[in-house]
């Protein structure tokens, strides 16, 4: 029963994936330089909304079952669940191809996929390494500190195993460091993002201006990132336009986002008015 839902899956997941290219490909989009898509395998359509919208940054969590990386948030039913390779690396090489070499049609911005480990760290990054091994056409890497350039950009978080990576001579990832790794400790070829929970820092979700005391606390923790040369999220935070132009107009450089549209929207509106 398992692998003929497993096959009803891979047909599915296949048909979507035929559909969904063909509408990607026959448009030129504008690349929003700050948008997350957070979660982005519980869009209706993952990676395909992401990548309509203009998304160059997209999150996807997995658990390692049967050493298979499936894509989900919960534990529940993993037999039943897609794979990173079906949801995301396989429709990103039909794309890449189609475009000659890049995700976004005639841009050559290059595509994060974070990667956000949910069970067995060293195990699941261990599944990881093999599984884009495969993919060194598609993946940004590094052969022994030489960079191998690649339409995609694989970030990890979740505390996946920092120093074992940096010390990789064949490394195929860069890391989303935690706050208190915000420090020049690695190298920001290793660590270009930093990433904390909105919550553990502030209480303003957008009604009335930003207390005096929490923008004074944002400034800071933007200038900490900043000044170790990475680039800052924070996770967690209301999905409103008021949020979102708070966080721009301080300098955070992604924005997690929940509501795609809505983001672009307003997106689109705030660089007309400038």
């Amino acid at each position: 029963m398992i692998r003929i839902n497993m096959f009803k899956n891979a047909l599915a997941i296949n048909l979507v994936v035929f559909l969904n290219f063909s509408n990607v490909q026959a448009q030129d989009l504008f690349i929003l330089p700050n948008g997350h898509s957070h979660n982005d395998y519980t869009r209706e359509k993952p990676l395909y909304d992401a990548l309509k919208y203009g998304f160059p940054s997209i999150e996807a969590d997995v658990f390692l079952f049967e050493n298979r990386m499936v894509v989900t948030h919960d534990d529940k039913q993993l037999n039943e669940k897609p794979t990173l390779e079906e949801l995301y690396l396989n429709p990103l090489r039909k794309i890449i191809n189609e475009n000659g070499g890049t995700v976004f049609k005639n841009d050559s911005t290059q595509l994060i996929l974070m990667v956000d480990l949910k069970s067995g760290k060293v195990d699941a990054y261990n599944g990881l390494k093999k599984i884009f091994s495969n993919y060194l056409d598609l993946i940004e890497w590094y052969d022994h500190g030489e960079v191998k350039w690649g339409a995609i950009k694989i970030l990890l978080t979740g505390e996946p195993p920092i120093d074992r990576i940096e010390n990789e001579d064949i490394r195929y990832f860069y890391v989303d460091g935690a706050i208190g790794q915000w420090s020049m400790d690695y190298p920001i070829n290793l660590m270009p993002r930093a990433s904390a929970n909105y919550r553990d820092y502030f209480k303003w979700y957008g009604k009335g201006a930003m207390p005096p005391s929490e923008v004074q606390q944002l400034k800071m923790l933007i200038s900490k990132a900043h000044q170790s040369g990475r680039k800052v999220r924070f996770w967690g935070c209301p999905n409103t336009v008021d949020v979102w132009e708070k966080l721009l107009g301080e300098g955070v450089d992604w924005i997690n986002v929940d509501d795609l549209k809505g983001f672009s929207e307003f997106y689109m509106k705030r660089i007309q008015q400038k």
